[in-house]
């Protein structure tokens, strides 16, 4: 009976554990998982590939400044200088914060905070950005398709921006801003996205103080007035002098 038990115990199969080794590779990484989270959170950031950030752009301020201490220290108009100086610090602090974002559909405006890297803009919630309704009331965000006109003063010199949307009101919202932002990147944005202008727009390879003069009534009229050498000389002049580069 022993020797039977024993022959039993013998022919029983053996299980053999093998170790498993775990590999630091396969393990998810935190901040992938973090950055996945924040994408499924938040609809802007799933879609940032396809949204442009138009940088921000401080020569405006930074010209109001300049004016500002040449009417100050070195003329002595202190009312002026105080106006200039205001404005200055004003639109060169906008600039620091005010992003506009250019999705396949629409325009929306978003702040950041000062100095903050363009591309923070792309993870801001345009109804948490901040200054909310900023013209007209409702959210800072137009279709491209509720744009009844756009205008963009001066083209070759940008210094304010406009157009007219259907969305905030039925008989037309108008928004203006300074341009606060790159004026050539805001431009061809718009020329590419939104609906034509009712008046006609040069290519952006056009620019020059020629196209800025022929973009407005009054433009045009000086320009009768000029010789042929003056004229070849706004065609030949291209950007703010010693701020473009």
């Amino acid at each position: 009976a022993r020797g039977a038990v024993a022959a039993a115990i013998r022919s029983r199969p053996r299980t053999v554990v093998t170790p498993v080794r775990c590999e630091a590779s396969k393990r998810p990484s935190p901040r992938g998982s973090t950055a996945a989270a924040k994408a499924g959170r938040n609809p802007v950031v799933a879609a940032a590939s396809n949204m442009t950030v138009i940088p921000g752009d401080y020569r405006i301020g930074g010209v109001l400044l300049g004016v500002a201490t040449f009417l100050g220290p070195v003329c002595h108009l202190w009312t002026q200088f105080g106006v200039h100086g205001f404005l200055g610090a004003f639109l060169t602090l906008q600039a620091s914060r005010v992003r506009f974002r250019f999705s396949d559909t629409d325009l929306d405006v978003v702040f950041v905070d000062p100095g903050a890297d363009d591309a923070a803009a792309l993870e801001v919630d345009t109804d948490s950005s901040g200054d909310n309704k900023l013209q007209g009331g409702g959210a800072n965000k137009w279709s491209f398709e509720s744009v009844t006109n756009w205008e963009f003063w001066f083209p070759g010199f940008p210094v304010l921006v406009y157009y007219k949307e259907n969305q905030t009101r039925p008989e037309g919202q108008p928004h203006f801003f300074p341009i606060i932002m790159d004026g050539k990147k805001l431009y061809e944005e718009m020329l590419a996205k939104m609906p034509p202008s009712v008046n006609p727009k040069p290519d952006p390879s056009e620019w020059n103080l020629d196209t800025a003069f022929e973009s407005t009534k009054l433009g045009r009229s000086i320009k009768e007035s000029l010789s042929e050498e003056q004229l070849q000389t706004l065609k030949d002049t291209k950007g703010f002098p010693g701020l473009d580069k």
